[in-house]
């Protein structure tokens, strides 16, 4: 006889995951809401993977695995968005952990306001540090804070400066997958930024200000590669920018994230090769969008582009924060 769905239904990739996955899945099985089902996406994995999540297949009914021939981290939330029974889909990858109230209060919250997405603050846990993720954009944080009881807050406007959503907090109902599709496999590994800003035009939005997540900064991480993942925020600008080309306000936005953007992604280039190199692979980006203007800005015109990156900073409130902006 089928069973009720669960409420929640927690989406994890795995992919050579035995160094961390049991503690991911330690803290995921202390939360004090229990009505979840955890589906485990094994994409290929040439390790002992799933051996190591074995045991918890067999004493808790609640896991789920499926495997798969390796399609990448997309490839595996989408098979695992698509296999989902809960009301609920939460994203929590393999090497991130959850604090034990993280989906009580964030349910909480969800229904007190009439939500469809958000997400909570986080810890960034390095080596050697550990800080709290809204401190690298404090006023967005406040202004989406705001949303759910101020209707003039902007919050797609706030999607557009910068992607506050750190991926393993979001809780966004099911019905959003359905009605704006699955995660775009040629956006990794901004390919949640891609869905947030598909969704945020109409969906209603909230940030939980308390961090009930810890998200571990390691060498392996999709966002460690800083150069791809600049490189694909500004695809996933350029194609949002396109869908909105028609509405004046929304253009300006997008225009001065992608300044930004660029400007980010010139210097780190330049750091590590020739000035001509960057400059060909930034121009290869500004094809298919306004970034043209920033590589005159960032390349042609130092003084002045020191001055748009300035201005643009100001108006769009992005600053850095003990490390860079995941």
């Amino acid at each position: 006889m089928q069973t009720a769905p669960p409420k929640v239904t927690v989406i994890t990739p795995l992919y050579n995951s035995s160094a961390f996955i049991r503690a991911t899945l330690d803290r995921l099985k202390a939360q004090t809401f229990t009505n979840w089902e955890s589906i485990l996406i094994d994409d290929g994995s040439t390790d002992d993977t799933v051996q190591v999540v074995q045991p918890y297949l067999t004493a808790d009914s609640r896991f789920r695995l499926i495997q798969q021939d390796n399609r990448g981290i997309a490839g595996a939330r989408n098979t695992g968005i698509k296999e989902a029974r809960g009301e609920w889909i939460c994203l929590l990858d393999h090497d991130d952990l959850w604090l034990p109230t993280k989906l009580e209060k964030q349910l909480d919250y969800a229904h007190e306001h009439n939500l469809d997405l958000l997400c909570t603050d986080a810890f960034i846990v390095t080596e050697s540090e550990r800080w709290v993720y809204s401190r690298g954009f404090p006023d967005i944080a406040a202004a989406v804070q705001r949303a759910p009881t101020d209707p003039a807050v902007d919050v797609f406007e706030q999607g557009i400066r910068l992607d506050f959503l750190c991926a393993s907090s979001v809780m966004l109902k099911r019905s959003l997958f359905e009605k704006h599709g699955l995660l775009d496999p040629e956006a990794v590994p901004a390919d949640d930024y891609d869905m947030w800003l598909r969704c945020m035009p109409d969906a209603r939005v909230g940030f939980v200000a308390e961090p009930l997540i810890e998200y571990i900064v390691h060498s392996g991480n999709y966002s460690r590669n800083e150069i791809r993942m600049i490189e694909k925020t500004i695809h996933v600008l350029q194609t949002h920018r396109k869908r909105h080309k028609e509405n004046p306000r929304r253009l300006k936005q997008f225009n001065d994230s992608l300044i930004i953007q660029f400007g980010f992604l010139f210097e780190r280039l330049l750091a590590r090769s020739s000035w001509f190199d960057t400059v060909k692979r930034l121009a290869k980006l500004a094809k298919n969008g306004p970034g043209a203007v920033s590589v005159l800005y960032w390349v042609v015109l130092p003084p002045l582009s020191r001055r748009a990156r300035n201005s643009a900073r100001h108006r769009l409130g992005v600053r850095r924060a003990g490390a860079e902006i995941v």
